[in-house]
């Protein structure tokens, strides 16, 4: 299941730890971002701050998804590193909209009771938003994922045109998650329950009040493909 960890706290460490290496290993050794290299095996930033949350997928006790998610509030990546993508023109600000980065999966078929591990990743970003209260992510990334988001549920608003980059084309886009997509993540993918461990410790980074909780239409369990649903169905009128 997926794991939140918010900023650097000492209840973390353990678990940061393998982030970050999980991090260099699919960053650096695995896409060749050179210019984040470090000698310890560690990928950290200046956006790994107090406010950052980190949304690890675990199999077992090994992380093999990863998605971060940064304050708008304060420094980002389009903030600070990408403006110039948006053509002069302003990128929405609030404390309930966050900036989706470094999401990446373990390479090779990892499979989480028989459903791919992006596919749980990609349904845990949305399930977490929706459970926190964030409103919305502002995304940077290539045209043809745009696609992708519309397609299994977000609701897309371009904030500027694509701009050629090194790497190719970006487009800075605003992706709201609602609860018909994350229904639609779980018909495309086949799941069933909540993909969120929510510990009772961990407070809400928007309410820091409150503690989390697993949305009332998703009972906490199993993630289940929909064939084993249906097999259970089965023998149960029979």
């Amino acid at each position: 299941m997926i794991k939140l960890c918010i900023g650097r706290s000492a209840s973390n460490r353990d678990v940061m730890e393998k982030i970050w290496r999980f991090r260099h290993e699919q960053f650096v050794e695995r896409l060749g971002w050179e210019a984040i290299r470090r000698d310890d095996g560690r990928e950290i930033d200046e956006f790994d701050g107090d406010g950052t949350l980190h949304l690890a997928l675990f199999c077992e006790d090994r992380v093999v998804g990863y998605s971060r998610l940064l304050p708008t509030l304060e420094p980002h990546l389009l903030s600070d590193v990408y403006p110039e993508i948006m053509n002069g023109g302003a990128w929405p600000r609030s404390p309930e909209i966050y900036e989706w980065t470094r999401c990446v999966v373990a390479e090779g078929e990892i499979l989480i009771n028989q459903i791919p591990a992006s596919h749980v990743l990609m349904t845990g970003v949305m399930e977490f938003c929706l459970v926190a209260g964030i409103a919305s992510l502002i995304v940077e990334t290539h045209p043809k994922l745009v696609n992708l988001l519309i397609s299994t549920g977000w609701q897309v608003t371009t904030l500027a045109l694509p701009s050629l980059r090194d790497d190719g084309l970006v487009v800075p886009i605003q992706a709201r998650p609602t609860a018909y997509g994350l229904m639609r993540h779980h018909r495309l993918y086949a799941l069933q329950g909540s993909t969120l461990l929510l510990e009772p410790e961990v407070r809400n980074p928007l309410k820091p009040d409150r503690s989390l909780t697993h949305l009332p239409y998703l009972a906490p369990g199993r993630i289940r493909p929909t064939k084993a649903i249906l097999e259970e169905s089965a023998d149960a009128s029979n």
